[in-house]
């Protein structure tokens, strides 16, 4: 059952994808009903596909390989591929009803998909047994749900958000490594702790950059103070005067010099490891849990500073941190079910499989796993932090956010742009937040 606590929140498909609605199902008609409980013999082919680097595709490829030898009579067509061009493809593919039998879908897309019918729901799956997720705890789980509360892709590894402290640098700024408040602390404590950081900071550096932009601060702002992110519609569930408030406090701290410049901001690198923070030159950011590793290995070639993460600021409603899940889903045209529901399970739950993948994108969802991979001593330090605190995370119980159709192209691209309307001052904060609203709810949801 979903969950009470989950609310409404995917990239827009390509145009080819968007004219689908005709021609969903198998061969245009209803979704190929055959073995769609999950039940029937694990043998033949079945596509997969995945997106990733080197690293990614050598465990992927040795996992499969794993499986195709637990089930004599199994092969596998894999299709791996850059992030940069792996939807594109996946949205051609969907147009000739071509696409493949396990399909790796991130939360923030699932909906795309689901709103043209392409995705078999795994609910049946589950319920025959055919796929286990007794130990995926229920805020994970939740996150491969679509608007409708079915689950269309069974998450295996859950990423999230953090807040980055240079330790070194807090030290010599003199200030506490967060504000120390039991129970954590809330987003008015944590701006507090900047404007007093930025007064002593060695010079150089800034206390932070000009995030103001970022979206999955912004979420993780509403979550902590029980705001709504969107509504049942897929709309914008926040108001206007919301967001006004949250530029704003962006705004006071970049006008008192607290945040990098805005220049500055516009010109950093969107990979962690090359980021500002990860070269040293800021005390905190946001960046993703799983990126502590790679930043402290940046910082290691340029000094001694070192690095950790923690949860992001809480308030209200609780705590600020959100998951951002990776899975395969099974699509409507697969002819092969039983093998790919088999291939789901088994990726997700098998306990020599998540060894292998070693939390190579986002955390074992199968809490088995998950303390298996703690619980092995050579694991580099800093990914048992990542894990560890991705435990903490979900020990927290935290909000699952299902997206709507139209959420990454529109909210994340709208988002941005107008933020750096307002620092660049282009726009008023007022002018810029109904620009936003509007671009965003003409196509949210849709």
């Amino acid at each position: 059952m979903m969950r009470k606590n989950s609310i409404v929140a995917g990239a827009v498909l390509s145009a080819a994808t968007l004219t689908l609605t005709a021609c969903t199902g198998s061969g245009g008609g209803a979704p190929n009903a055959d073995g769609a409980d999950g039940q029937g013999d694990v043998t033949g082919e079945i596509a997969i596909s995945w997106w990733g680097g080197d690293s990614r595709n050598q465990k992927t490829n040795a996992v499969i390989d794993m499986f195709e030898q637990a089930n004599e009579g199994v092969s596998t067509d894999r299709q791996a591929g850059e992030f940069s061009g792996y939807f594109d493809k996946l949205n051609v593919q969907a147009s000739s009803r071509s696409m493949p039998c396990a399909m790796q879908l991130q939360g923030r897309q699932v909906n795309d998909y689901t709103k043209n019918n392409l995705l078999l729901p795994l609910d049946p799956m589950i319920e025959s047994g055919a796929i286990n997720v007794d130990d995926i705890p229920e805020a994970v789980l939740d996150t491969g749900r679509g608007t409708d509360g079915n689950l269309y892709f069974l998450p295996y590894g859950a990423a999230y958000d953090a807040i980055g402290v240079n330790l070194t640098l807090a030290e010599q700024a003199g200030v506490e490594v967060l504000p120390d408040t039991e129970g954590g602390y809330t987003w008015e404590e944590y701006t507090q702790w900047l404007a007093d950081a930025a007064r002593t900071m060695p010079e150089g550096t800034k206390a932070i950059s000009s995030n103001g932009g970022r979206p999955n601060f912004f979420i993780g702002y509403t979550l902590a103070n029980g705001l709504n992110l969107f509504g049942e519609d897929g709309k914008l569930g926040f108001t206007e005067a919301d967001l006004i408030e949250y530029w704003t406090m962006w705004e006071e701290l970049r006008q008192s010099g607290v945040t990098e410049t805005r220049e500055r901001t516009a010109e950093e690198p969107t990979a962690t490891d090359q980021s500002y923070f990860a070269s040293g030159q800021l005390l905190t950011d946001t960046l993703p849990g799983n990126a502590l590793t790679p930043a402290s290995v940046t910082l290691a070639g340029r000094g001694d500073a070192v690095i950790n993460t923690y949860p992001y600021p809480g308030g209200s409603a609780g705590m600020g941190n959100a998951l951002y899940p990776s899975g395969f889903a099974i699509p409507v045209t697969c002819d092969n079910v039983p093998t790919a529901a088999a291939f789901l399970d088994f990726f997700t739950n098998d306990l020599d499989a998540g060894m292998t993948f070693a939390a190579d994108n986002g955390a074992p969802t199968n809490s088995a796993v998950l303390d298996a991979l703690i619980a092995d001593q050579s694991l580099p330090a800093t990914k048992k932090h990542e894990l560890e605190l991705f435990q903490e995370i979900v020990a927290g119980d935290p909000t699952s956010i299902v997206f709507p159709p139209g959420y990454q192209a529109t909210f994340e691209a709208s988002f941005k742009r107008a933020y750096e309307d307002i620092s660049f001052e282009r726009r008023s904060i007022e002018e810029a937040v109904a620009t936003f609203f509007d671009e965003a709810n003409s196509s949210l949801g849709q």
